[in-house]
C-alpha cells in the first residue's frame, strides 16, 4: 500500500463526514461559545491584572524617578491611559452579556454573535484606546527626562517595535479567531431564522463545528498546556528588568536639595562686603550644626515662615539624607556669588561638593534654603554600580520577582489546553480552531531563543502557529501524535525536539 492509498484510507473514517442535525449543530456552538466566553475572561483578568501593575509603576516613577514637570505629565499620561483600558475592557463585557436564562435558541445565538461583533470591534481598534495611550505616555516621559538625544530616539523606536506587535498580535486574533467564529454564527442564525438550509459556504464555516462535536463524542482530544518554566524563563526576568531599569532611573536621578523657594540656576551678581560678614556667620553656624547632626538648632535658625515649610521631621529626614550621601562639609568658599535674594557658598564634603544658597531676613533668619551638587561635580564619590545594588535597591527584587511569577501564573491559567491531539487533527485555542491533519500541506519550525513552535501550513498557504517544546508532558505529546496522526504526515519529522522524559 502506497502512501496515497493510506492518505485515501485515512479520509474515508467515519468521523471525516459526521452528520448531525440542526439541533447538534446549535448544541456545539453553544459549547463553542461558552469556551469562547472563558478566554475572554482569563484575558480580561489578565489586562486588568496589567493595568493595576502599570498604575502602581509609574504613579511610583512620578514620585521618584521622572523629577522634570514633563515627565511626570507623561506619568499621568499612561496612568490615565491604564484606567482608560480598565474600563473599556469592563463596559465592553457588560454591555454585552449572555442571553437570559430561558431565552430562544436564536436570541442566545444573536447575544454570543453581538458579543463577538463586539470583540472584533475592539481588538480592530486597539490603537487609539489601547496602543497611543501608552505609546503618548512614555514618549512624553522618556521625552521630559535630563538624558542625551540619542537614547531618546532608541527608546521611542523600541515603543514603536514594541506597540506595532502588539498591533500586529491582536488584528491577527480578529483575522484568524473572531471573524471566523462571526462567520459561522451568522451561517446558524440564517439558518434558523429562515428555515433554509445551509449552503455550501455556510457549510464551510460549520464544518470545523461538526468536527469537534463529532470529535466530542467520538474521539476526545489529548490536551496539553504550555508549561509554567517556559513562560516564567521570560516572564520573570522581564518583571526584574523593569525593576533593573527603575533603579538605574533612581540612581542616576538621586541628587541632593531641599528648598523653600526654587534653586538658582546662575550666580551672577557680586556680593556686597556688608552682606558677607552676615551671611557667611550664618552659613558656618549651619554648617557646623550640621556636621554636629544637631538638625534641632539648625531648625532654629529658621524664621517662621521657612520653619512652616520645612517641619522639625521633614527637615530631619532631609538632613539625614544629605549627610548619608555627601558625608561631613569639610570646607565652604564664599560667598562665590548671588541671584536675586539668594547667597551662594560651595562646600566641600567628604563624597562631592555642593552649593548651598542661603536667603535671611532682616532680623539674620533663615528664610530659604537650598542645596545642590555644584556644577561639574560627582553627586556621589561612591561608584556607580554600588549605588546601583545598594541594599535599599536589592530589598525591592523580591515583590518584582514574585509579581512575575504572579503574572506567569496567570497566563498559563490562560493557556491551559493550548494544543489538543485527535484522530482529526490539531486543536488550537483551548479548542476554538481545528486543524485536520490532511489540511496541513507542511510544517515548519519557528525557533524563539530556546523556545521552538511550528508553522501548521495548510494547502491556501495559511499558517498557524502551534506551541511545540514549550507544552509541557512532551513524552504524552509525543505517544498523542505518534497514535493521532497520519502515518506519513510531516509533522512526526519534529518529534525529535521533544525532550525526552
Amino acid at each position: 500500500m502506497n502512501d496515497d492509498e493510506l492518505k485515501q484510507l485515512w479520509q474515508q473514517q467515519p468521523l471525516r463526514n459526521p452528520i448531525l442535525s440542526p439541533a447538534q449543530l446549535i448544541s456545539a456552538m453553544q459549547k463553542q461559545t461558552t469556551l469562547f466566553r472563558r478566554v475572554l475572561d482569563a484575558r480580561d483578568i489578565r489586562e486588568l491584572v496589567a493595568c493595576a501593575f502599570v498604575i502602581v509603576v509609574f504613579g511610583f516613577f512620578y514620585f521618584t524617578v521622572y523629577n522634570t514637570p514633563v515627565s511626570r505629565f507623561g506619568d499621568l499620561i499612561v496612568i490615565a491611559g491604564s484606567i482608560f483600558i480598565a474600563f473599556k475592557l469592563v463596559y465592553t463585557r457588560r454591555t454585552n452579556p449572555p442571553a437570559i436564562p430561558g431565552a430562544t435558541i436564536v436570541e442566545s445565538l444573536r447575544a454570543e454573535l453581538n458579543s463577538v461583533r463586539s470583540q472584533s470591534r475592539l481588538l480592530g481598534s486597539v490603537l487609539w484606546w489601547y496602543i497611543l495611550p501608552g505609546f503618548i505616555g512614555v514618549t512624553v516621559a522618556t521625552w521630559g527626562l535630563r538624558t542625551d538625544l540619542f537614547s531618546k530616539i532608541l527608546a521611542t523606536l523600541f515603543f514603536i517595535a514594541v506597540d506595532a506587535f502588539i498591533y500586529w498580535l491582536n488584528q491577527r486574533a480578529v483575522s484568524k479567531q473572531l471573524l471566523p467564529l462571526e462567520a459561522q454564527l451568522e451561517s446558524l442564525i440564517h439558518s434558523a431564522e429562515t428555515g433554509e438550509p445551509l449552503d455550501e459556504t455556510q457549510v464551510a464555516n460549520l464544518r470545523p463545528i461538526v468536527l469537534s462535536m463529532a470529535a466530542a463524542e467520538g474521539v476526545k482530544p489529548a490536551e496539553f498546556k504550555v508549561a509554567f518554566w517556559q513562560l516564567a524563563i521570560y516572564g520573570v526576568p522581564a518583571f526584574v528588568g523593569i525593576w533593573f531599569f527603575l533603579m538605574i532611573g533612581l540612581t542616576m536621578g538621586s541628587g541632593g536639595g531641599k528648598t523653600k523657594e526654587p534653586a538658582p540656576e546662575m550666580f551672577a551678581q557680586s556680593v556686597r562686603a556688608e552682606e558677607t560678614n552676615r551671611y557667611s556667620i550664618v552659613a558656618r553656624k549651619v554648617i557646623d550644626l550640621l556636621n554636629a547632626k544637631d538638625y534641632a538648632s539648625v531648625q532654629r535658625l529658621f524664621n517662621p515662615e521657612m520653619a512652616n515649610a520645612l517641619p522639625p521631621q521633614k527637615a530631619s529626614e532631609f538632613f539625614n539624607g544629605l549627610a548619608a550621601k555627601f558625608g561631613n562639609i569639610e570646607k565652604f568658599d564664599g560667598p562665590i556669588g548671588r541671584s536675586g535674594v539668594w547667597i551662594v557658598f560651595r562646600l566641600h564634603c567628604q563624597h562631592g561638593e555642593l552649593t548651598m544658597s542661603l536667603a535671611l531676613d532682616a532680623d539674620d533668619k533663615i528664610a530659604g534654603i537650598i542645596f545642590r551638587p555644584a556644577p561639574g561635580t560627582s553627586v556621589n564619590s561612591k561608584p556607580f554600580v554600588l549605588r546601583l545594588f545598594s541594599w535599599q535597591h536589592l530589598v525591592w527584587i523580591a515583590p518584582f520577582f514574585l509579581c512575575g511569577l504572579l503574572f506567569c501564573w496567570l497566563l498559563q491559567r490562560g493557556t491551559e489546553r493550548a494544543v489538543g491531539i485527535s484522530t482529526l487533527g490539531v486543536h488550537l485555542y483551548k479548542g476554538l480552531n481545528l486543524i485536520l491533519w490532511d489540511e496541513i500541506k507542511e510544517v515548519r519550525p519557528l525557533r524563539i531563543l530556546n523556545v521552538r513552535s511550528l508553522w501548521l501550513i495548510r494547502e491556501s498557504g495559511e499558517k498557524m502557529i502551534m506551541p511545540w517544546t514549550s507544552l509541557e508532558r512532551h513524552s504524552d505529546l509525543k505517544t498523542a501524535v505518534e497514535s493521532s496522526a497520519p502515518a506519513i504526515h510531516p509533522i512526526r519529522n519534529y518529534l525529535s525536539l521533544l525532550k525526552r522524559s
